[in-house]
């Protein structure tokens, strides 16, 4: 076992629907009224019975693995997760009982905020600082020139199935308002990639819309609502709408439900085609971009 690692930490999901209500609870920190459980729980019976997103961590993992190895790096890969198994705690414990000595972090959030890759930081500090020698922490990577790439080479394979000229809503997962006046770059930088992808595929239709706002939110949130920018669009003559949920790096609840049911439901009653871009998922290109930014955290030490 390499004592160099490589701790890959995210949100995490239910992969059954027995998991859904302590995931739900470990969300929202609280034991949540019956009947938010219950629509949760049937979210997932409707994209298939549980979330596709800790599978897809897992061989998003193996690949990283993979490529590393490729590249020369010695560096076992561990996942860990916010709100499901394996916790980034017991990741952590695995990785001090494989031996491990230098841990390189890195976020499954391109978008930094306090809900994730703050969040994702902050636990995984709690759990390894002062049990290994080195602990670093990868760099934004919102703008990393794989990344962009992948996320500009999925939209025009999509835009490809869509009328020509079909405008595109970029869609991200919409947060507190709060926690941008406080100063998250959340949305500084999803707009550096949306517009960094627009220009790449010479888009000049192209929009920033949020989405899958908190059943329990009590405040104001980020908009406009995907929904919203949709009937826009459709007042103004638009055929057709390709939503691209760039907020997203692997398909799960927020796009198989919100996106392929919810807004698919939204278009058909406001008479618009709807179109959806698929998550980079294990792509290549999001692969290569995690490994150019731990070779550069690495190397940054």
């Amino acid at each position: 076992m390499s004592e160099r690692a490589v701790f890959l930490v995210g949100f995490g999901g239910p992969e059954s629907l027995d998991e859904v209500p302590p995931f739900v609870e470990s969300v929202l920190g609280r034991v949540p009224p019956e009947h938010v459980t219950e629509h949760a729980v049937e979210r997932y019976r409707l994209i298939g019975g549980g979330s596709p997103l800790p599978a897809t961590t897992r061989r998003q993992a193996q690949l990283v693995a993979e490529e590393l190895g490729r590249r020369g790096v010695d560096a076992g890969v561990y996942v860990g997760m916010l709100h499901a198994d394996p916790t980034i705690r017991s990741a952590a414990d695995r990785m001090v009982a494989d031996g491990v000595e230098d841990v390189t972090v890195v976020s499954l959030a391109p978008y930094r905020c306090e809900v994730s890759t703050d969040a994702y930081e902050a636990a995984a500090r709690r759990a390894l600082e002062g049990r290994v020698e080195t602990l670093r922490f990868a760099p934004d990577w919102n703008l990393a020139p794989r990344y962009v790439e992948g996320l500009a080479e999925m939209l025009s394979e999509a835009l490809r199935q869509a009328p020509e000229g079909t405008p595109v809503v970029f869609a991200a997962h919409s947060l507190p308002q709060r926690m941008i006046d406080q100063g998250d770059p959340y949305v500084d930088q999803l707009t550096a990639t949306a517009r960094e992808v627009a220009s790449r595929l010479g888009l000049a239709d192209w929009h920033i819309a949020y989405q899958s706002v908190s059943a329990a939110a009590r405040e104001p949130w980020l908009g406009p609502a995907v929904e919203d920018v949709m009937d826009e669009l459709k007042a103004r003559g638009a055929p057709a709408v390709m939503v691209d949920p760039i907020g997203f790096i692997a398909d799960h609840v927020e796009t198989l439900y919100d996106n392929d049911i919810e807004h698919r439901q939204h278009a058909d009653e406001i008479g618009i085609e709807f179109h959806r871009c698929r998550c980079l998922n294990d792509h290549p290109a999001l692969i290569d971009a995690l490994c150019d930014v731990v070779t550069e955290a690495m190397a940054g030490v």
